[in-house]
């Protein structure tokens, strides 16, 4: 591939890393996909708010292959000293979607300077809100973007694999990733007097580590499921009964009997907590992001064309995560694929995991990531 389309690639990632935007935020994000968009010839679209999609058409007929790039940041202030660094207090692209909107962008120009030589259509893509449910994805879906598309792909950067390996997997990739909020309703009272007032940090405390039994004890062993709680707050005084307590967590399986098993049980120990203290509860258990599931025929395409690409040690078998991810949405409706991009190099210190204030990647990985891009592209639309 031409030197200069990963040149380009690189410096389109470090002007987004530069200018990170929350989710539906994304204003400025979205005018410099237009411009580079438009600069190419093509005729982008804004969707979803603040999202954007341009078809490259092809020289004959055929089918349209849809290729995603997720552009939003996260509320994290960065920790690098790179002189790319975010130039917005307190928003970091801690994620990667700065080079995934890199690469489709790299992806795009390549080709149009290769004259479109490819039967069928290539929609690119620009979603907003990946990272915040209930995202971007949904929207886009609604307002049209899959009409027409016969197929869906989307790659993400990983900081666990070495910069421009492949990970790839069939079937279900993540989870489902849903969200809790429990408030423990007491009596207050004089520390002094426990048994005078319902204390609501000790229920949440009992129903924090009660919370434990119910991926240990009652989901299948067999089967991947994580639940944390994630905020707890309560409380006024050292001396002073809390007589409310707000928590919050995530709950993340793989199964909708198992996600609908642990809404259930998690209710069940708050009626327990009622019963045995006292106490008093609200409960909301809200359901996030899909189960990710890669279709079988689509993921060996991508394992084939980035082992021509890459070479066959560098394209290896990832297992499932419990992560979230919203592009679950697009494969409910369309046949596809998302794969992982690795981007960490110990021998630069490039080892930070993603959505932390460290994290950065090595740009030598951007150049396979539009290669492994484009030929996937093409192998759908023969």
């Amino acid at each position: 591939m031409d030197r200069a389309i990963v040149d380009y690639t690189i410096e389109m990632r470090r002007y987004f890393h530069e200018n990170p935007e929350l989710s539906f935020k994304e204003f400025k994000t979205q005018e410099k996909i237009l411009s580079e968009l438009k600069s190419m010839g093509l005729n982008p679209v804004k969707i979803a708010g603040t999202g954007v999609y341009a078809d490259i058409i092809g020289k004959n007929n055929g089918k349209t292959i849809g290729v995603r790039a997720d552009i939003d940041a996260l509320p994290v202030t960065e920790n690098n000293s790179k002189t790319y660094r975010s130039k917005n207090e307190g928003v970091m692209h801690a994620c990667g979607h700065d080079a995934h909107t890199a690469m489709v962008l790299g992806l795009s120009k390549l080709l149009v300077s290769e004259g479109k030589n490819f039967n069928g259509r290539i929609r690119v893509f620009f979603q907003p809100a990946e990272e915040a449910p209930p995202g971007g994805a949904v929207r886009m879906i609604e307002e049209g973007l899959l009409d027409g598309v016969d197929y869906v792909i989307g790659q993400h950067v990983d900081s666990q694999l070495p910069a421009g390996y492949i990970g790839y997997r069939s079937g279900p990739v993540s989870a489902n990733s849903d969200t809790f909020f429990v408030t423990i309703q007491g009596k207050g009272g004089h520390g002094s007097r426990p048994e005078g007032g319902i204390d609501a940090i000790y229920a949440a405390s009992l129903f924090v580590t009660s919370l434990q039994a119910v991926r240990a004890r009652i989901l299948p062993q067999t089967s991947p499921a994580a639940i944390t709680v994630g905020t707890i707050n309560g409380g006024y005084r050292h001396n002073v009964l809390a007589d409310n307590v707000q928590l919050s967590g995530t709950v993340r399986t793989v199964t909708e009997e198992d996600r609908k098993s642990a809404e259930a049980k998690i209710k069940s120990l708050l009626e327990g907590l009622k019963s045995f203290l006292g106490i008093s509860y609200e409960y909301k258990f809200e359901y996030g992001y899909p189960v990710m599931k890669n279709d079988l025929e689509i993921t060996g395409i991508v394992h084939d064309e980035a082992v021509k690409i890459i070479g066959e040690k560098k394209v290896i078998e990832t297992g499932q995560m419990l992560g979230g991810e919203d592009f679950g949405y697009y494969l409910q409706k369309k046949k596809g694929a998302f794969y992982r991009l690795g981007t960490s190099n110990r021998d630069k210190g490039i080892i930070a995991s993603n959505h932390s204030p460290e994290f950065d990647i090595d740009e030598e990985a951007l150049g396979p990531g539009v290669e492994v891009l484009n030929a996937i592209s093409k192998r759908l639309l023969i």
